[in-house]
């Protein structure tokens, strides 16, 4: 059993990198608002489609939970906390790592529908967040 996920997926700092590459290499030759509404696209499409998959993984984890539950084995050594829930707070470390590089880019998270959709879908897993720092009951 591995211990809980303390921090992002290596990957997930890479997602934007070629938008960031681009906007360094062409922010001087192209017109701010052009700019913004190419890495506000960009953000976009990445963000839907990631919150995509994200809800798509929260639904299997539910259904393997529901499954393991009825087994009575849900619950692991590993700090009490399940492997769903490791699964939940990866993702929710994974979407703040995600939400950094959105701003490094420069963009309003509050207009990008799928950061919001990523924000509610995982919500639940601030509070395991909390609790595997220490700062939660």
């Amino acid at each position: 059993n591995r211990p809980p996920p303390s921090q992002h997926s290596p990957f997930v700092s890479t997602i934007l990198r070629p938008l960031k590459e681009f906007d360094a290499m062409f922010a001087n030759r192209t017109p701010p608002q052009v700019g913004n509404q190419w890495k506000v696209s960009v953000v976009s499409t990445v963000s839907e489609r990631y919150s995509v998959a994200v809800e798509e993984l929260l639904a299997t984890v539910e259904r393997t939970e529901v499954t393991l539950k009825s087994r009575k084995a849900r619950r692991t050594a590993a700090g009490g906390m399940s492997d769903g829930e490791k699964v939940k707070l990866q993702l929710y470390l994974d979407h703040k790592e995600f939400v950094k590089n959105v701003e490094e880019v420069d963009v309003d998270r509050s207009a990008i529908p799928g950061l919001l959709k990523l924000d509610a879908l995982t919500k639940e897993a601030e509070t395991l967040h909390l609790k595997s720092v220490g700062r939660g009951n």
